[in-house]
Parts: C-alpha cells; structure tokens; sequence
C-alpha cells in the first residue's frame, strides 16, 4: 500500500518527470561522447601500430635479403638506411616503438586526466618525450570540468535530481494540513520520513542502473564486469549521502523553500565551492613554477651544455681509452654520433634533475589538494570514477614511469650494439625489448 501510493506521487510531479527524461538524454550523450573519445584512441593506437609494424617488417625483410646475398649492402655514407646498423633500427628515420596506455573498458565514464596525459609516446635512442608532457605542472587538482562525460552528469546533476525528489517531503504535509493525519498513523514521523527517503533512494538508483545498462549496452560496451558493479555501488553511496542529506533537512521542520535554499546550497559548497577552495590552496601554499619557467629551465640546460660541449667530449675520451678522438679529416658518421650520445646522456643527468625538482613540487601540490576529496562527496565520486576509468593521475603517472624505465632498456639494447660495433641480424628481431 505504501510503496504504490509513494510511486503515484512521484509519477504525478512533473518535475520529477521532466528531469528523470533529461537525466535520461544526458546519459545517453555523455555515454556517446565517452565511447567517441575511446574510439579515437583506439583508432590513433592503430595506426601507429600499423606504422611501427610496417617499418620494422620493410628492415627485417631487407635484412634477411641482404644476408642472402640477394641485396647488396648500403655504402658507408647510405648507412641510415641499412638494417645492419643498430642506429638504423633503434635510432633514426621512423625507428622506434610506441608504449602505449590502452583505454580500459570503462575509460566511456570519464574523462579524468586523459586531456592532460598522453595516452601513447614514442621510444627512441636518439629522440623520445618519454615523461616530458609536463602540462600537469599548472593542473594539480583537475576534476575535468569542461568536458561532458557520465562522470559530470552524475557528479554534478545527479544530486539536483535528488534534491527534487526529496526536498519538501515533510515540509509539503505541514504546508497542505496533512501532517496532524500522518501523525495519528500508528507510525512514528520520523519512521515515515525514513520510508519514503529510502524508497526514492532505491526508485533512483534503480533509474540510474537502468539508464547506465540501456546506454552501455546501446553504445556495444560491456556491463559483465566488476569494474561496472564498482560503478553502481560508487553511483550508491553518492546517492545516499545526498538523500541522508535530504532526511535531515526535513527533520529541521523548516519550510520548503528554506530546505530547498539550504539543499541547493550545500549542493553548491561540496560540489563546486571546496574544489575550488582546494585548487587555490594548493596553488598558493604550494606553487609550482609554470610551464614557460620549466621550457625556460630546460633551454637554459641545453645551452649550457652547448658551451661546454668540447670540455665534455674531452673528457669522455680522456675516461675511455677505447675510443680515440678522431681529427676532423678522420672523423666518421659512427664519431658523430658516439660525442652525440655522449653531449645528450650528459644532458639528460641534468634534465633529470630538474624534471625531479618539478615533480616533487607537483606531487606536494597534488597530495594536499587531494585530501580535500574527504570533505567533499563529489570530488570523492569523481576521483572514484576516474579510477574506474583509469583516467586517474596516478594510472598515467605509473605509465609514465613505466615508460622512462622502458626507455632505458630500448636505449641500453641498440647503444650497446652501436658501442660494439655489432652488426644486426634478422635473428635480434626477436629479442627486441617490448614495452
């Protein structure tokens, strides 16, 4: 009986109504835009892998023709393009390999940190960007905003919904008379507010559920994981908080447009006002020098090192007696690139210490703008969600330390061979590191 008559009175606001269409369309469009964005990755990681592997089957099938003696070898001053040298293969003209962070299945629900990491980068010898993207430096509490994705829908809208449904639930008797006669039910009112809250709770919940499977499985993405139910039961305690919110507001005995001031208010405090609260902080009490100072920075390095390359190169010869220094008249393209390694390895020492410095101050600045998600339940669903995604910060961090531990054995495998004056063989194909 009173789980039909609460299901009449929500059917018969149109309010409720208009809004659950709207939720409705703004799922169906944010899924849209998440499984479109996913696509483009996917479609951008193909054809880079297509690139890649057309590249190295075009070398290993002119080196298996060389081996064979049905090719000739490249002269010495065409050696960019033979397969033989390692620089041809790790280094030089396309070489190289991609190390990729693949869209999880979930990656549709938010766009979290994937508008300020890259999602893929390119390893080689001689030229990488492994770890550069640095424009995290001036976004160290970034809850993506500007981009309509589920997560914005349900983080930012979804509690308006809530605040419709439950506002005036007990504030609506007092002002239409009908409160003396729910009172003189066999029911305590603070029981029957309960009721009617949990009901709406569980109606919504289930119109989310059913909104989120009709999308998911209209845009072909898969709802048999647990990463989804995660999503659900996140979806549910956000939910909970704001009608727990809703109770407790109609305990006050305020009127309805006292509790819908104070409810829309609070809506604006936990959903925008700590967020930003929490980006100036950080900012202000742990600044981070922007990214024109780090460029800057950088620059400054590569001309210093500039200045001092002849001293450099010297002293390289002078520690390693297995190499001599070439007289100009002498010198080959393999001399070239040995001081090059040798100008850019002595650079990058630098470089890694001042892309250390910056990290630290971001993660500081990241760390206190993070524990703010414990004051706000929105920025707690949002960082929930951008994990689900794995569009979090920590996930492409962790990739990109991945890719700076990867860079180093890509390095180390073609400069050794490079160092030995080894010739390559279709056979190292095979033992070519893999990220």
């Amino acid at each position: 009986m009173f789980l039909s008559f609460e299901l009449k009175n929500i059917l018969r606001t149109p309010l409720v109504i208009i809004l659950s269409i709207l939720l409705f369309i703004f799922t169906l469009f944010a899924v849209y835009n998440g499984k479109s964005r996913t696509n483009k990755q996917l479609e951008t990681i193909k054809i880079i892998k297509e690139k890649e592997d057309k590249f190295y089957t075009a070398k290993k099938t002119m080196l298996d023709s060389i081996e064979k003696n049905t090719k000739k070898p490249f002269p010495d001053d065409k050696w960019f393009l033979s397969p033989q040298y390692s620089l041809t293969l790790g280094a030089v003209r396309g070489a190289g390999t991609y190390a990729i962070l693949t869209p999880s299945p979930l990656s549709v629900v938010s766009t979290g940190q994937s508008d300020i990491f890259p999602f893929y980068t390119k390893i080689a010898l001689d030229n990488n960007n492994a770890g550069d993207d640095n424009d995290n430096f001036e976004n160290p509490f970034n809850i993506a905003q500007g981009e309509f994705d589920l997560a914005f829908v349900f983080v930012f809208i979804l509690p308006l919904l809530v605040i419709v449904f439950g506002y005036n639930l007990l504030s609506v008797e007092r002002e239409q008379g009908t409160l003396l006669l729910i009172k003189s039910m066999p029911i305590r009112i603070n029981v029957w507010l309960l009721n009617k809250i949990i009901f709406r709770f569980l109606f919504l919940l289930l119109i989310c559920i059913v909104f989120l499977c009709f999308s998911f499985v209209l845009f072909d993405i898969s709802i048999q994981n647990f990463d989804f139910l995660q999503m659900i039961i996140s979806t549910s305690f956000y939910l909970l908080f704001w009608f727990l919110l809703c109770f407790l507001v109609n305990l006050l005995g305020k009127s309805s447009t006292t509790n819908a001031t104070f409810l829309v208010g609070s809506w604006v405090f936990f959903v925008l006002l700590v967020p930003s609260i929490a980006n100036i902080l950080a900012t202000n009490l742990y600044p981070v020098p922007s990214r024109t100072e780090f460029v800057t920075a950088q620059r400054d390095i590569e001309n210093e090192v500039e200045k001092q390359r002849e001293k450099i190169i010297n002293e390289f010869y002078a520690k390693n007696a297995t190499f001599k220094k070439p007289k100009q008249e002498e010198r080959r393209w393999r001399d070239n690139w040995r001081e090059r390694f040798v100008e850019k390895y002595f650079a990058k020492k630098k470089l890694d210490v001042l892309q250390e410095s910056f990290m630290k101050k971001t993660e500081a600045q990241r760390n206190f703008a993070d524990n703010f998600q414990y004051f706000s339940p929105a920025i707690l669903f949002q960082n929930a969600l951008n994990s689900l995604a794995k569009t979090d910060t920590k996930t492409y961090l962790t990739f990109q330390k991945k890719v700076n531990d990867f860079e180093k054995k890509w390095s180390f495998y073609f400069k050794s061979k490079f160092d030995k004056d080894e010739k390559m063989k279709v056979k190292d194909f095979d033992s070519f590191p893999k990220f």
